[in-house]
């Protein structure tokens, strides 16, 4: 079976143990991108943007891995050079799931400001005719090197609701419970052996040793009674809001 993954390091941890094993074929992809190898069935099993599968829920089996964050997220974020969010927010074209959830957290603060759809997904890029950057993934770890965040948004969701934000949910068309097994069999192993996924990480990506271990430690990868609240809730706002 092929089992999908999000091009990002916040997929690292989960899949490490299984990777290392080779224990499965991993497919890489963006959040959209990940939704048409799902549908086309290209893939058996995957993480797809938690919008995505809200608004089409018909069609998809849901299982218990899932990219979530019960705060700051770190790798969702609104930065800025000055600090500011401004009159002119640009969208990154990798997202879903995160452009509807701004969309709520904006309305819900009373904050008013154009949400502008980029062709380009690099914070510097964005940048060069707006005045602040939605950012996601790696790209968004990237970002925080050189702007300055405006918001988390999964330290929003939280101050606003008291739960996590579930931005990925795993699915599939047909029965993949065997897939979905061996996805939480991984994530509970890299978090048992910590340490060493967290070196080869560091390894692999560059990153700062101590700022991956408080990224990795701020996610959340499996679905439980709070998670599924704030899946519920996410859902219920974007429905009052008419996104959905």
């Amino acid at each position: 079976m092929k089992i999908g993954k999000f091009d990002y390091i916040n997929n690292y941890l989960p899949y490490y143990y299984v990777e290392k094993e080779k224990l499965a074929e991993i497919v890489t992809a963006t959040p959209k991108e990940m939704i048409a190898l799902l549908e086309n069935r290209k893939i058996d099993y995957a993480p797809i943007p938690s919008f995505y599968y809200l608004k089409n829920k018909s069609k998809f089996k849901r299982y218990r891995f899932c990219v979530a964050s019960n705060g700051k997220v770190y790798s969702v974020i609104v930065v800025s050079r000055d600090g500011k969010l401004g009159d002119r927010v640009g969208i990154t074209s990798e997202t879903t799931t995160s452009v509807n959830l701004l969309k709520v957290i904006l309305a819900e603060r009373g904050i008013k400001c154009k949400l502008v759809p980029m062709n380009a997904f690099k914070a510097d890029d964005i940048l060069k005719s707006c005045d602040s950057a939605l950012v996601i993934g790696d790209s968004a770890l990237e970002a925080r090197k050189h702007f300055k965040v405006v918001m988390d948004l999964g330290e929003e969701w939280k101050d606003l609701t008291g739960y996590p934000m579930v931005f990925g949910i795993s699915a599939s068309i047909d029965d993949a419970e065997i897939c979905d097994e061996l996805i939480i069999r991984s994530l509970r192993w890299g978090l048992k052996n910590f340490n060493e996924v967290v070196k080869s990480a560091v390894k692999r990506f560059g990153i700062d040793e101590e700022f991956l271990r408080k990224y990795f430690k701020a996610l959340k990868h499996e679905m439980d009674s709070k998670c599924e609240k704030g899946l519920k809730a996410f859902e219920e706002f974007c429905r009052d809001y008419k996104l959905l």
